[in-house]
C-alpha cells in the first residue's frame, strides 16, 4: 500500500506525457488546434502531479526525474514541433521551403535545445544552490504556455481567407474586434528563439505562490480560476495569452529593477561538479 503513495504522483504524470504524444500526433495530421489544447492540459497536469505528490507524501526522486522528461516532451519538443508543422505545411506562408523553412526549422531547434539545457541545469543544480523563491530564467511550462496561447490566438483572429483562419475551431467569438492578416505568423520563428533564450537567461521570477496582498491574492487566485474553466472547455485562448503575458512582464522587470533579486547569485548555466560554490 505504501508504493501507492508514490505512483499516483507518477500516474498523473503518464498521463500529461501521453497528452504530449497526442499534442504532437495530432499537429503532424494537421489538427493544430486540438495539438494546441493537449500540450496547454500538459501544463495543467504539471502543476497536478506536484500537488498530487504534496498531498499524498509521495515525492520520490524517480517522480522528479520522470517529471523532467515530461517536461522535455511537452513543453521542449511538443511546441517546437507543433510550430513547425503548422508553419511548414500551410500555404500562403513562407516557410514550406528556402530560406524561410531553413529559419523556421533553426528557430525550432533553438527551442528545443533552450528547453533541455534548463531542465539539464537545474536537475543537477544542487537545492542549497538554488533559491526556493525564485526562478532563474523562464520555466519551461510557462514559456510553452505563452507560445501555445499566442499560437491558438493568432489562428482564432486571423482574418478571412489569411493561412490558418480557423475561427470554427473556437466555440466563443473573438471577444476584442481585432483581426491580422499572413504576416502576424512570422512572429512565431522569433517567439521560437526568444523562449529558447529566456528559458537559459538568468531572467529572475518569483514562483507562483500566495502574495502579501490579500486583494492581491484574490485576484490572482480568481483569474487563476477562470483560467482553469477555460482552460477545462477550450475556450478563449487570448485571455490565457494576456494573463500569461502579463505575469511574465511583471516579474520579469521586477527581476531587473528589484536590487533584492538582482543581487541573488544565478547558477552557473553549464553546472560541473568543480562549479558549485564558485
Amino acid at each position: 500500500m505504501q508504493g501507492l503513495r508514490y505512483l499516483a504522483p507518477n500516474l498523473v504524470t503518464s498521463g500529461a506525457i501521453v497528452l504530449g504524444l497526442m499534442a504532437i500526433i495530432r499537429g503532424f495530421e494537421g489538427h493544430y488546434v486540438e495539438a494546441g489544447w493537449y500540450i496547454l492540459w500538459c501544463g495543467a497536469l504539471d502543476r497536478i502531479d506536484g500537488l498530487v505528490a504534496r498531498l499524498v507524501r509521495g515525492s520520490s526522486e524517480f517522480g522528479v526525474q520522470m517529471d523532467s522528461f515530461a517536461d522535455f516532451l511537452n513543453f521542449g519538443v511538443a511546441p517546437a514541433l507543433l510550430v513547425y508543422s503548422a508553419l511548414s505545411n500551410t500555404e500562403g506562408l513562407p516557410f514550406s521551403k528556402g530560406l524561410g523553412h531553413t529559419l523556421l526549422l533553426i528557430s525550432a531547434l533553438m527551442w528545443v535545445l533552450g528547453a533541455t539545457a534548463r531542465l539539464a541545469r537545474f536537475n543537477v543544480v544542487k537545492d542549497d544552490e538554488a533559491d526556493s523563491r525564485i526562478f532563474f530564467g523562464i520555466p519551461t511550462t510557462l514559456a510553452a504556455a505563452l507560445l501555445i496561447t499566442w499560437f491558438l490566438a493568432l489562428q482564432k483572429y486571423a482574418a478571412p481567407g489569411t493561412p490558418l483562419h480557423a475561427p470554427e475551431l473556437f466555440s466563443i467569438d473573438p471577444l476584442i474586434p481585432l483581426s491580422h492578416g499572413a504576416a502576424a505568423w512570422t512572429a512565431m520563428p522569433i517567439a521560437l528563439v526568444a523562449g529558447g533564450l529566456l528559458m537559459v537567461s538568468n531572467v529572475r521570477m518569483y514562483k507562483l505562490a500566495l502574495l502579501k496582498s490579500k486583494a492581491a491574492n484574490v485576484l490572482l487566485l480568481s483569474c487563476s480560476a477562470v483560467a482553469t474553466v477555460f482552460l477545462a472547455l477550450r475556450i478563449i485562448p487570448e485571455y490565457h495569452a494576456i494573463l500569461a503575458s502579463i505575469w511574465l512582464l511583471m516579474w520579469a522587470l521586477r527581476g531587473v529593477f528589484d536590487p533584492a533579486l538582482r543581487a541573488m547569485k544565478p547558477p552557473p548555466l553549464f553546472p560541473t561538479p568543480d562549479s558549485s560554490g564558485s
